[in-house]
């Protein structure tokens, strides 16, 4: 089996939750990530992310040279998408439903989709740097995509039209490696991870993105996740890093998620108290009780 595991969704007002990773590796979970078991999926390269668009039965999956992956069943089965490139694909989202999506990767690659993935249109987005992360916050239309050397793309137009948002990094480096971005609650308020300066913020759907302030340095940092109704939220990196902020990132605590393995991927449930941490060496954990205490999960 895979060494790591790249992506987690769940699907939020159940305890179902799905993970792909490296080598093909695809996993389901039916008791909100206490234990998980291996999928099939006929693709033996990597996969980096996984989405159910409207919490359905269809999901999407993407990986390297070009792989998007499709399943109709809740991911008991799944199918290869021509996309019509060889790129690397490193996130797949479906903003609204399962008929419009996008799909993001290495040289600027960004593809949407109008018919569920029968047939894929590039899209001009004028960067060459990998892409990383794509968030709609609200629907098809207002959407961001990072990368490394301080890109951030925004489109308010369904991807017709991307523009860089690089020039409103403030008080952060342009070598600035963005690894997630995620806007809570419509597409005004957003948080963005990196490597190298924290979690950035903006309050202005990106006409302003600045760091936020730590007490201590953080090491890099690749997946978060907010809540939509208050200002918690957490993040996950490298060496078993898992933070928490109560006040929307202006004060951070560390937890301990009893790991030291690079975490690449955090999402919770509806709930708010069941969550699901994944990360590098198989690394699969679980709490029940908001994010306070984490155990182990099992690879059945």
């Amino acid at each position: 089996m895979a060494n790591r595991i790249n992506s987690i969704f769940t699907l939020e007002d159940t305890f179902l939750a799905f993970a792909v990773g490296d080598s093909g590796l695809a996993l389901s979970s039916s008791d909100g990530g206490a234990t998980w078991r291996r999928r099939p999926v006929l693709h033996a390269g990597n996969l980096y992310t996984i989405c159910f668009p409207r919490q359905g039965e269809v999901g999407y999956a993407c990986g390297d040279s070009g792989t998007v992956l499709k399943t109709e069943d809740r991911g008991r089965t799944w199918r290869l998408l021509d996309t019509g490139v060889s790129v690397d694909l490193r996130v797949v989202k479906f903003p609204v439903g399962p008929q419009v999506g996008f799909a993001a990767g290495d040289v600027g690659t960004i593809l949407r989709t109008a018919d569920a993935g029968v047939t894929w249109e590039k899209l001009i987005t004028a960067t060459e740097e990998k892409l990383m992360d794509m968030n709609f916050p609200s629907d098809e239309t207002t959407g961001y995509a990072v990368g490394p050397n301080g890109t951030i793309l925004k489109t308010t137009t369904g991807g017709n039209l991307w523009f860089s948002q690089a020039g409103n990094l403030e008080g952060a480096m342009l070598t600035t490696n963005i690894t997630a971005v995620f806007f809570p609650a419509g597409d005004t308020v957003g948080f963005a991870t990196t490597t190298n300066s924290g979690v950035l913020f903006t309050p202005d759907g990106g006409e302003e993105w600045r760091p936020l302030r730590f007490d201590f340095l953080p090491p890099p940092l690749f997946s978060l996740d907010f809540r939509s109704d208050t200002m918690e939220g957490f993040v996950v990196g490298a060496e078993g890093t898992l933070l928490r902020t109560f006040d929307g990132g202006e004060s951070w605590e560390r937890l301990d998620a009893g790991a030291d393995a690079d975490l690449f991927s955090i999402r919770f449930f509806a709930d708010g108290r069941n969550g699901v941490v994944a990360g590098d060496e198989r690394t699969l954990l679980f709490s029940t009780d908001g994010g306070q205490t984490w155990s182990p999960s099992r690879i059945l």
